[in-house]
């Protein structure tokens, strides 16, 4: 066999590993990732305007609106999580005690939770459970 026919399988062999490793491991991951860091910086918003001692006017809608921003990236999160994600990495979320099955039940009380309080427990429950840190 001549060597130009060996070059050839082999990179053939190195690309079709390639892209499964890239189509299967590497984008799964960066799309929980990246929803993840977008629920943590609407969690941080979510937080901020909580704890804020005069709330504004319009401070009610907005607030409504992150909670269902919060409920919106948990479901992503999770459907991410059962459907996408290559069972090592669940595995390894699971050895990091990070459990976003959990968390969505939480972001759906959050959504429907209307007193400051439980809402604020609700949400540093779901930041345990996801293991986010300001």
């Amino acid at each position: 066999m001549e060597p130009i026919y060996i070059a050839a399988l082999i990179s053939f062999i190195v690309g079709l590993f390639g892209y499964i490793i890239i189509r299967f491991w590497i984008l799964p991951i960066n799309r929980y990732l990246k929803i993840k860091d977008r629920l943590s910086s609407d969690m941080n918003a979510l937080l901020d305007m909580l704890r804020a001692e005069q709330p504004q006017n319009n401070e009610a809608a907005k607030i409504q609106a992150r909670r269902v921003s919060v409920r919106r990236h948990c479901s992503n999160l999770v459907s991410i999580y059962q459907n996408d994600l290559p069972y090592w990495y669940r595995l390894y979320l699971e050895s990091k005690k990070e459990q976003p099955l959990e968390a969505a039940k939480f972001s759906m009380r959050l959504a429907n939770t209307r007193k400051q309080e439980h809402a604020l427990r609700q949400v540093t429950k779901v930041k345990q459970l996801l293991r986010i840190k300001r």
